[in-house]
């Protein structure tokens, strides 16, 4: 009995030596290899960084730089007398396209920076039979922004510059709408943004009202442009954000129509259009992402905010969701 136990107690460490011996070598391995990671995790950083310096190179001696995201957002739906619906025999349809693109040239003393934005949207629903109208008849979002940066550098982050914008729709253009003209500086904290910064800038805007344009002015403009792709999960997701800002210099006051929540001019008890007092200070905020799924194509949001009191006495909303395809 004592040599049998005397064998069990040397087995049993036998095996716990050999246990502790296969977790160490384990442990030395992991500490190894995590090591190896660190080191190649430093050299893809390096690599990167040359990667980014030879695209500036390349940005450079091509001449323009351009991309594109592009968002569709189609639905289609409807019941043919089903009963269990509130409406049994009614459709609806849906259609919004967005686009975001930019054409830029960069050289060593100047840039040349375009950028156009445009959202439109259309919604239609039918809920009695007989109805004549279509898709198209029932227009939402309307969005066509345009601007042209040029500018001459002074220093790596600073630039003399002259911005034109104009911001207003495309089927109803100019009403309303706004155009601005002006020069200043231009400033590039980090590579992918812009700031610009123009204290001499005349701005002319237009009411929701054809008859009726608001005087032009002079102020100042500021727009920061910001343009980043990063991964989220592994996928790509790209983002482009524009904020355009007019500050007055004078609190001139212009008479505008006053409109309803759907745009429609109100009229008083005569059938003359009620008149208003509003001033041209303006911003607006425009967002475009893009979650890319499979070779550029993907979910795409576009949203904006406009306060413009010259259109409307209350902030201004949009947002719309459909595919997607960044170039």
């Amino acid at each position: 009995m004592q040599l049998k136990s005397l064998l069990t107690i040397a087995i049993f460490f036998l095996i716990t030596s050999a246990q502790g011996q296969t977790l160490a070598e384990l442990k030395a391995k992991k500490d190894t290899l995590e090591t190896q990671l660190k080191a190649k995790k430093k050299e893809v950083g390096t690599i990167e960084g040359e990667i980014a310096g030879l695209q500036k190179k390349i940005n450079l001696m091509s001449g323009w730089l351009m991309g594109l995201t592009g968002l569709v957002g189609l639905d289609f739906a409807g019941t043919n007398r089903w009963i269990a619906s509130s409406n049994p025999t009614s459709s609806s349809s849906a259609l919004n396209i967005g686009l975001t693109t930019y054409a830029n040239r960069e050289g060593k003393s100047y840039f040349w920076k375009n950028k156009l934005i445009i959202n439109k949207a259309w919604k239609d629903i039918d809920v009695e039979e007989g109805e004549d109208d279509n898709l198209f008849d029932q227009g939402t979002t309307d969005l066509f922004n345009l601007s042209s940066l040029i500018g001459y550098r002074l220093s790596k982050k600073l630039a003399l510059s002259g911005l034109t914008e104009l911001n207003t729709s495309l089927f109803d253009f100019l009403a309303p709408g706004a155009l601005d003209i002006g020069t200043g500086a231009t400033w590039n904290p980090i590579s992918k943004m812009v700031v610009v910064v123009h204290p001499l800038n005349y701005h002319i805007a237009w009411s929701t009202d054809n008859e009726v344009t608001a005087d032009g002015t002079f102020g100042s403009k500021v727009r920061a442009d910001y343009q980043d792709k990063f991964k989220v999960a592994g996928r790509k997701i790209s983002w482009s954000s524009t904020l355009t800002a007019f500050f007055p210099y004078n609190n001139k006051k212009n008479a505008v129509a006053v409109v309803d929540r759907f745009g429609a001019p109100v009229t008083n008890d005569n059938g003359n259009p009620v008149m208003r007092e509003a001033g041209l200070f303006e911003y607006t905020w425009l967002n475009t992402f893009s979650f890319q799924i499979w070779k550029g194509v993907g979910i795409g949001l576009n949203f904006g905010l406009r306060d413009a009191r010259f259109e409307f006495e209350e902030l201004q909303s949009y947002y719309s969701i459909g595919l997607s395809y960044t170039l």
